[in-house]
């Protein structure tokens, strides 16, 4: 069942879509304190192991030490080049690929080539800049600003659901990565409402029709909001689900479709057999990307007929998400055109009421007023 039983008033305006000061605002409120997934436990294999990327327009490194997954933000404090440009590998010492300069795990200046060229050197203030790292699953989280509640405060009563999901006996069959010709809230938005489903996922998604109000429940929080929506256990892909867990030796079913998004960026899918995490990331005002990760059940069972069946489960999985993310991303830039152009004040059925929320955070977040 909605919450609301009547339509919501718009709380942001067109131009919180496309001003440079709704960006910074964003970023500055919102972004910047926010925890992002990033990577996989499994992508840093062996100490040494390490990844590059560009988060919220800072260059991320993130290292495995000791065990240990570290992250910095990719600048040499000599001369201020990028420590690396390669996007992933593995490196004996964390170095400066320029002139060679060598830091410890904890980031400080551990070698400096003729160093008697730099005294006296102040070894405290050379350090390189280091980011909060956490994990929840085999998920592992960034943080560009230190303070704030940690990854479990923030994920709240779902981070054991969350943590439960990205482990065994699920694994990662499926990553995405993608950017869009339009703001970071649009594909949020397409995402926390179901109203769209029989025009652009006639294939994939559109026998759902509108799901009935009756057949789900909106869960409406001050940090999230949830979809529980009660599969229809009759129905044959529901029955080949069932059926499928019970061949992988998977854990109880419950016959369930749940969505959370957690604010402002966050968004996990869990069903019995298929788990997703995507994160929205602002590239520009009006660009943005998103990296996703989708696990299946792998299951208990190691026979051969439980093998073949757990490969097919991932590459139905991984063929269905990839077209789902096409389809939902061939309207992003006429809505962001749109919305440059749009005289409306616009509105939100009770169906699409997880968008309002979404909408009032952002708004107390950044201080503004409903649709300024």
């Amino acid at each position: 069942m909605f919450v609301h039983k009547e339509q919501l008033e718009y709380q942001l305006a067109p131009a919180d879509y496309s001003s440079d000061a709704a960006h910074r605002a964003e970023l500055e409120h919102l972004l910047l304190p926010a925890w992002h997934p990033l990577a996989l436990t499994d992508d840093f294999p062996t100490d040494g192991s390490f990844r590059t990327y560009e988060l919220l327009g800072q260059p991320v490194l993130m290292r495995r030490d000791g065990g240990v997954i570290r992250a910095y933000l990719n600048v040499c404090s000599h001369r201020h080049c990028l420590l690396t440009e390669v996007p992933h590998g593995h490196s004996e010492t964390l170095a400066c690929q320029y002139h060679g300069w060598e830091y410890a795990p904890n980031g400080r200046v551990s070698r400096v080539p003729d160093g008697g060229c730099f005294r006296p050197f102040d070894r405290e203030n050379a350090r390189l800049r280091t980011f909060e790292v956490e994990t929840c699953g085999s998920l592992v989280f960034v943080r560009l600003r230190p303070g704030g509640d940690g990854l479990r405060a923030t994920l709240g009563a779902d981070f054991d659901r969350i943590d439960r999901g990205f482990a065994r006996p699920y694994a990662c069959n499926w990553t995405y990565d993608r950017q869009f010709d339009c703001n970071w809230k649009i594909p949020v938005e397409n995402t926390v409402e179901t109203y769209h489903l029989p025009w652009i996922h006639p294939q994939t998604l559109g026998g759902f029709g509108l799901i009935p109000e009756e057949a789900q429940k909106h869960y409406l929080r001050d940090r999230s909001t949830t979809l529980v929506y009660e599969l229809d256990t009759a129905s044959e892909p529901v029955r080949t689900q069932r059926r499928v867990v019970r061949w992988l030796g998977g854990p109880a079913t419950h016959d369930h479709y749940i969505h959370l998004h957690v604010f402002p960026n966050l968004v996990f899918t869990f069903t019995d057999l298929f788990i997703y995490a995507q994160v929205y990331l602002p590239v520009t005002p009006t660009q943005s990307r998103t990296l996703a990760w989708m696990f299946s059940l792998d299951g208990t069972r190691r026979n051969p007929f439980a093998r073949v069946i757990a490969r097919l489960a991932a590459r139905h999985g991984a063929r269905s998400n990839e077209a789902i993310q096409r389809e939902d991303a061939s309207v992003f830039a006429a809505q962001q055109r749109g919305l440059a152009a749009s005289p409306f004040r616009g509105c939100i059925g009770t169906r699409e009421e997880r968008i309002w929320c979404f909408h009032d955070h952002i708004r107390r977040a950044c201080g503004r007023s409903p649709g300024t």
